[in-house]
């Protein structure tokens, strides 16, 4: 990852002030015992809505892997405790949504305070004598 893409994840998590603690707890936590494949019956597994590639990037870098997008995204969920449909125009279980709508203020807000950062950081205070 090189240096400029670190910058923008780095002040994006800023931003959310996210906590990865939480969300490495909940991978770790100890899974319940499951039968055998034979016995159990997996459900289809329903169509993910979070596209591959995107195209409304305004603010994270437009070559941004899905996994780090997806990483920053559930690091604003977390830390914000708000749902994705907040600042997208989505349903809450996620089987609808418009990831690229700029229909909703708090995500207008979110881009602004992204910015704000992000500018904020490229300034460094002068030394004192």
């Amino acid at each position: 990852m090189n240096g400029r893409r670190t910058e923008w994840i780095v002040a994006v998590l800023v931003v959310a002030g996210a906590v990865v603690a939480p969300i490495r707890s909940e991978s770790q936590a100890p899974q319940p015992e499951q039968s055998p494949p034979e016995t159990q019956a997996k459900p289809p597994q329903p169509r993910s809505p979070i596209p591959d590639t995107f195209t409304n990037l305004q603010v994270l870098p437009k070559d941004i892997t899905k996994p780090e997008l997806m990483r920053i995204m559930k690091g604003f969920a977390v830390t914000m405790e708000k749902r994705c449909s907040f600042c997208h125009v989505a349903t809450d279980d996620l089987s609808q949504a418009d990831f690229t709508s700029d229909e909703k203020e708090t995500k207008k807000k979110t881009r602004e305070l992204m910015q704000f950062i992000l500018a904020t950081q490229k300034v460094k205070p002068a030394k004192a004598p």
